[in-house]
């Protein structure tokens, strides 16, 4: 499920960008937000790109921001934690990636449902309809399967039955 809507998600960010118009979600209480000497130099270089995906950020003191909105796509409004989550998988992802499709990842990951929570019949029919319509519906952004291929023969042999 989390690969699957990790994906969905992350081609749906891809496109707003592309279209100019991400979504954010102001919040109603600011919220003040220390970051490491690392994640401020984050913040910093990537300012820009990050307002482009929908975070708004005002500088607050020394390496601290008042956090007053997210993107959109975001699940649970943890406004100071959603950023510190971001930004160390983009600095994570910004190794091996282009920095704009590692934030837009990131942004996905920490957005997208998680091991253990539930989805109804209806969320799950929903997300695999939206995962169909993807340009890359296979793998996650990084690169993880979203789906897998289960033969009846693999079955037979799995299970030791003809």
């Amino acid at each position: 499920e989390h690969a699957a809507h990790e994906r969905v998600l992350f081609e749906k960010i891809s496109k707003e960008v592309a279209e100019a118009a991400p979504q954010s979600q102001a919040l109603l209480e600011p919220a003040v937000t220390e970051l490491s000497p690392s994640q401020d130099e984050l913040v910093q270089a990537n300012v820009g790109l990050l307002e482009k995906y929908g975070f708004i950020l005002e500088p607050f003191g020394e390496g601290t921001y008042l956090v007053r909105g997210l993107p959109a796509v975001f699940r649970e409004h943890r406004a100071g934690n959603g950023l510190l989550d971001v930004l160390d998988l983009m600095d994570q992802e910004g190794l091996v990636k282009e920095r704009e499709a590692a934030l837009a990842a990131s942004i996905a990951c920490h957005s997208a449902v998680r091991a253990g929570k539930s989805l109804s019949q209806q969320e799950m029919e929903e997300l695999v309809r939206r995962l169909e319509v993807c340009e890359y519906p296979h793998t996650c952004p990084h690169g993880r399967p979203t789906m897998i291929h289960l033969s009846f023969r693999h079955m037979e042999r799995e299970f030791g039955r003809r």
